[in-house]
């Protein structure tokens, strides 16, 4: 084979190592994303503990405070609602995640598969498919992703609208 034949082969391999590259970077960013969502799960879960436990001595005490209680179960449920939507997040960036990692499985063949057919020319029509796929996972991972950062904001909202509704209960029952 001459050495401007290698050239192009080596060039055609170069396609599917520049979207490896590029997926792990997304990866990287989406592995942090995917940790801060699920520390916030844990903090979640706490907090619906400790409200949990609240709520059983205001129960349990020979005059419960009604407002403490009413506080505590409308936080119980607020975080209820939190944690479903974070989780939604979380399986999210899950599945964008496992489409980069998927894609960079793809390219990873398809470039082994252009390197290889210098030697058998038939893995070139390998390579073509899993170049494809690569492609289509790409975009399968880009979008996991966006509709995941659509969803970011939506515990905020809930939880800004709860706090907002527990100052104005209190005001009411206090004040």
């Amino acid at each position: 084979m001459e050495v401007q034949e290698l050239s192009k082969v080596i060039s055609a391999g170069a396609g599917p190592i520049i979207g490896i590259s590029a997926c792990g970077l997304l990866c990287l960013a989406f592995y942090n994303r995917l940790t801060a969502v699920v520390n916030r799960l844990r903090a979640f879960q706490r907090e619906r503990l400790k409200a949990q436990e609240e709520i059983g001595h205001q129960r349990s005490s020979v005059q419960p405070d009604q407002v403490a209680l009413t506080m505590y179960q409308e936080m119980l449920e607020a975080l209820q609602v939190q944690t479903g939507h974070v989780l939604r997040r979380a399986r999210l960036l899950r599945r964008a995640l496992s489409s980069l990692l998927l894609t960079i499985a793809s390219f990873s063949v398809c470039s082994l598969a252009i390197g290889l057919s210098v030697l058998w020319p038939g893995l070139i029509y390998l390579a073509v498919p899993f170049f494809v796929a690569g492609l289509v996972l790409l975009m399968l991972g880009v979008i996991f992703a966006m509709m995941e950062m659509y969803r970011a904001l939506a515990p905020v909202e809930l939880e800004s609208r709860f706090v907002t509704e527990i100052v104005e209960t209190l005001d009411r029952l206090t004040g």
